[in-house]
Order: structure tokens, then C-alpha cells, then sequence
């Protein structure tokens, strides 16, 4: 008896000896998923209001949107299919189909 309590001691000490993550901590890691979401909100925001002026900072935040958009489509690409699969009527390769094979976009053609 005395064995079987001295392995569940010896188990379970990790276990006890681990400190919780302080309360500010927790709320921290849960709220992160938020915090970034708004922050790139925000970010696309910005970047949409000067996307519309001229000169330099119209430049660059119309290639940040760009940028951004490249990002997600390529976070959220489908299926890769070979160019058989995505080649148009008429043997016809353009930037299309390009993208059909990356599984950027449907075929619909």
C-alpha cells in the first residue's frame, strides 16, 4: 500500500508542482485571437484610406493591399490541380489558369 501511494506521489508531482499561469496571463491569451483580428482591420483600414491619395504613401499602400490580399488568397488556397486539369478552350494558358493550378481559383470556363 505504502508502495502504490509513493508511485502515485511520484506521478503526480509534476503535475502538482506546475504553477498556474497568473489570471492577467489567461485573459491575455484569450483575448489575443481578437487583438489581432482588430489589428489587421485597422491595418487594411489605413491602408484603403491612402490607398486612394496620389504620390508616395498612395504607392505603398496600394501595395500593401495587394500584398495582403496575395496573403490570404494563399492562406486559404484550395486544391492544387495540374495543368490539364485547368487548361482552357483552345489550349489557351493565361494568368487564369495559372492560378487554377496554385488553387487560387475555380475553374469556370
Amino acid at each position: 500500500m505504502k508502495r502504490i501511494l509513493l508511485a502515485l506521489a511520484l506521478i503526480a508531482s509534476p503535475a502538482l508542482a506546475e504553477e498556474s499561469k497568473p489570471i492577467a496571463t489567461q485573459v491575455g491569451e484569450a483575448m489575443q485571437p481578437a487583438a489581432e483580428a482588430y489589428g489587421n482591420t485597422m491595418t487594411r483600414l489605413v491602408n484603403e484610406f491612402f490607398a486612394g491619395s496620389k504620390g508616395v504613401m498612395g504607392e505603398a499602400a496600394r501595395a500593401n493591399l495587394k500584398a495582403q490580399d496575395q496573403r490570404e488568397r494563399e492562406a486559404n488556397r484550395g486544391i492544387r490541380r495540374t495543368m490539364k486539369e485547368c487548361i482552357k478552350p483552345g489550349n489557351v494558358i493565361d494568368d487564369d489558369v495559372k492560378e487554377c493550378m496554385e488553387g487560387l481559383r475555380q475553374k469556370e470556363w
